[in-house]
């Protein structure tokens, strides 16, 4: 009955803590991380964690009058045995401002190649 005790506070504890952002930290050059444990229970990403963390980081862009650009984001999923999280890398540009759109590459490069068969 104490093993039952002891996991189960110490379940508890995990819980709270583990929901914990780490708040806005510069990274110098105008660029911040945010990241954010994920404290809800069962297997993969939890979608509200990853949306807390953008919403986080918009709102403190957002207090001096700029707009969000992600510069990277590293999603953990989690585990029977770990937690998973939402880190984020981004800067506050102006609203508006070229930066704005994002540069996207293709995921796939399609080439078509033909041969004349002999004539």
């Amino acid at each position: 009955m104490k093993l039952f005790h002891f996991f189960g506070a110490t379940f508890a504890l995990l819980t709270v803590v583990s929901c914990k952002s780490t708040g806005v930290v510069p990274l110098g050059q105008d660029s911040y991380y945010l990241g954010k444990k994920d404290s809800s229970l069962g297997v993969g990403v939890s979608l509200e964690n990853k949306a807390e963390v953008y919403r986080e980081a918009s709102l403190f862009c957002s207090s001096k009058g700029l707009e969000m650009k992600i510069i990277k984001e590293t999603v953990t999923s989690s585990i029977p045995g770990r937690l998973g999280s939402t880190e984020i890398e981004f800067s506050c540009i102006e609203k508006g401002s070229l930066e704005t759109p994002t540069d996207t590459k293709p995921d796939q490069i399609i080439e078509t190649r033909s041969k004349r068969l002999g004539s």
